[in-house]
């Protein structure tokens, strides 16, 4: 019983735990952009820490940045994100990324990316993973209100799993499709789907699906509740191939 009072505990806390915390394999870089057509840099950073004992101790925490510079047609993104979960005194989960990623606008619908991340979570047996990557994204919308966009990119991928001596060595195509609706100034709704099949075995595939819904409480604070979903045809040994997650939380912009 108190295994199973734990495991409740642990769920509910993280369900309330940062928007920023992840556990799928794939990152949404595209919840992360920050719209706007002002030059120069904008960002938010997040920070939340969690603690409690029953019968069993209790402590999570979460730390996140990013920060956005953007000229006429350049576009520079950085993020970092650490978490951890601690469960009397040993480590339940650890999971981080860092991604760096330039975008050039070439016109008012095309736009040339390149990218690159490491990556490590626990829970999904990554040791670490390390991706980079070119494309092309393009802007299918030319609504304020209702904003679409379809990526396309080449990934060159390195993943190192726990208790796993091999290192996988990967070819994979990057795809998304996202859009943004705003139908009031304080209310946004957004959804974002990859999809990153091996070239050389497309049944080999993961997909993702981020769907975001914000409410914007003051000019700076917003409530955000985020729903994501993930699908690994083909996971490390032990993982399931689905797995999602839902989470509530404030985030402040500057």
């Amino acid at each position: 019983m108190a295994v199973k009072r734990c495991k409740l505990l642990i769920c509910l806390v993280i369900v309330m735990s940062s928007i920023h915390h992840l556990s799928g394999q794939i990152i949404n870089i595209e919840q992360k952009r920050i719209i706007t057509d002002t030059v120069g840099f904008a960002g938010d950073i997040g920070l939340s820490v969690n603690a409690s004992r029953y019968s069993e101790s209790f402590f999570a925490f979460n730390s996140n940045g990013h920060i956005q510079f953007k000229s006429h047609r350049h576009l520079i993104l950085a993020f970092i994100n650490y978490s951890l979960v601690n469960v009397s005194g040993s480590e339940f989960n650890r999971n981080g990324f860092s991604h760096l990623r330039y975008n050039y606008e070439v016109n008012d619908l095309l736009r040339l990316e390149a990218f690159t991340q490491l990556q490590l979570n626990a829970l999904l047996n990554i040791k670490n993973r390390n991706l980079n990557g070119f494309g092309i994204r393009l802007k299918l919308s030319q609504y304020e209100n209702a904003k679409f966009y379809f990526g396309l990119a080449y990934m060159y991928e390195r993943e190192a799993l726990e208790q796993e001596k091999n290192l996988n060595i990967d070819n994979r195509m990057s795809s998304y499709f996202t859009f943004t609706l705003t139908p009031q100034e304080n209310v946004k709704l957004s959804n974002t789907s990859y999809v990153q099949p091996l070239f050389n075995n497309f049944s080999d595939f993961r997909f993702s699906n981020d769907l975001v819904l914000s409410f914007q409480i003051t000019k700076n604070l917003s409530f955000v509740t985020n729903f994501h979903f993930l699908y690994d045809a083909k996971p490390p040994v032990g993982i399931p191939t689905n797995n999602y997650e839902v989470t509530n939380g404030l985030s402040f912009a500057f």
